[in-house]
């Protein structure tokens, strides 16, 4: 596989977009439909949960936390930077600014208590959208997980939801469980 961008999104949102990301650099920043969303400080629960859900594939797949997914569909009007990110594990060791939404395999999310309908409902249509073949939600609110899958048409026509101590079963190319017996409510 190859890392490969049609061509830099520099759209007028694009670049007031990265001006306040760099501006806050200690903050979350994602733009979702050209309007930019900021999330505080990610806490400690937060983070653990997100550890926990990508140290069960590292071994077999590149993981990545916080990197910058692009799509030319969304026309440099949505940037989003997933908790969690698994693509083909070629990408491991790379270090790129922007990665293509069509070589992510997996995108997660833990749902943010500020804003939890960007999570669970407009990068739904996003990472479908982008054809990413699966997003895992996993909303500490709810001790549950949604796995979406089988995008077509800018939408994912299936869910599965889990409870928090239930395997999540993620089909090809992962063919993996995730243990979430590690995860709790918040």
């Amino acid at each position: 596989m190859t890392l490969q961008l049609e061509r830099p999104v520099t759209t007028t949102e694009m670049q007031r977009f990265k001006a306040i990301d760099e501006a806050f650099p200690d903050l979350h920043a994602e733009m979702i439909d050209g309007e930019v969303c900021i999330e505080t400080v990610v806490t400690s629960a937060h983070g653990q949960m997100v550890m926990s859900i990508g140290a069960q594939m590292l071994a077999q797949w590149c993981v990545m936390t916080e990197v910058n997914t692009v799509y030319e569909g969304w026309h440099g009007a949505t940037y989003l930077r997933p908790d969690l990110s698994v693509a083909d594990p070629s990408y491991r060791g790379t270090n790129h600014e922007e990665f293509p939404a069509d070589e992510v395999i997996l995108v997660g999310e833990v749902v943010s208590k500020s804003n939890p309908e960007n999570d669970t409902r407009r990068k739904v249509t996003k990472y479908a959208q982008a054809g990413i073949p699966y997003y895992l939600v996993v909303d500490p609110t709810k001790g549950q997980c949604l796995l979406y899958s089988l995008p077509s048409e800018g939408r994912y026509r299936s869910k599965v939801e889990s409870k928090f101590g239930d395997p999540v079963s993620v089909g090809a190319p992962l063919d993996t469980e995730i243990d979430t017996s590690a995860l709790y409510t918040y």
